[in-house]
């Protein structure tokens, strides 16, 4: 856990002191902003060159060695305000403790999801997002995709209490830009009621995030863990209210 108070008092009232850090603030979120629309513009430019229907179902593993790669760049590059956050050792833990976590979801994409009716084609909206008809190997690029932005996140969580930034209020500049970057959805195309889903959806955990990371022991964990449960839960209500009906199967 993180002491902010303590933080917020080592800062003192040095106007200079308070300007510096705000400025590295500043940098930080346009580098994440930066990155982040860069990655995304680089995946849809490559599935676009490829000719792929899905990235993330048809070209699994060559995506998940795409977020991987955008990961170590953004662990790199955010390692001043990340600090002990990214040692070698407490990386490993957390890669160990998130073993477990990623084999449960592993048995639930490849044993449970299936079960579950199949989503209707002319039930589904259109321009539909991958997820509604994906295979498990769509949840592969998505696992170091998540992780990606986690560490986005971590980034931004950790710049505000660099900056001398109250819980409070870090939680509601990330639940604000958390929510707003996945509003810019419905640029892709997608139906209203997908992007109020998960623009409220981001919202409310935005305003969760910086409690997480910093008052909770395991903050990476449990953001992670919550991050790529909404994605199951979503998907199992996706394939239970549009599924395919009796009738026509």
């Amino acid at each position: 856990m993180i002491n902010t108070r303590k933080m917020h008092a080592n800062l003192g009232n040095n106007p200079d002191v308070k300007h510096s850090r705000k400025a590295a603030l500043t940098l930080v979120l346009l580098a994440v902003a930066v990155i982040w629309v860069v990655s995304s513009w680089c995946y849809y430019a490559i599935v676009d060159g490829l000719g792929l229907k899905s990235g993330y179902d048809d070209a699994p593993i060559f995506f998940a060695g795409y977020y991987l790669i955008w990961s170590g760049i953004a662990l790199v590059l955010f390692r001043p305000v990340l600090g002990k956050q990214v040692t070698p050792k407490r990386l490993i833990r957390h890669a160990i403790a998130l073993a477990p976590i990623l084999l449960a979801y592993f048995v639930y994409v490849t044993v449970l999801l299936p079960l579950l009716p199949e989503v209707s084609e002319v039930r589904a909206p259109p321009n539909p997002p991958e997820f509604m008809f994906a295979s498990a190997w769509y949840y592969l690029p998505k696992s170091v995709d998540i992780l990606f932005q986690q560490i986005l996140i971590a980034a931004m969580v950790f710049g505000a209490v660099h900056a001398g930034m109250s819980l409070q209020a870090s939680s509601l500049i990330m639940a604000a830009l958390f929510g707003g970057f996945h509003l810019l959805l419905i640029f892709d195309g997608f139906i209203g009621l997908y992007v109020a889903r998960f623009t409220i959806a981001a919202t409310i955990f935005g305003l969760l995030l910086p409690y997480l990371y910093l008052q909770t022991r395991y903050g990476f964990r449990w953001a992670y863990g919550l991050h790529w449960s909404f994605y199951a839960v979503d998907a199992a209500v996706t394939h239970l209210v549009l599924a395919v009906p009796s009738w026509a199967s």
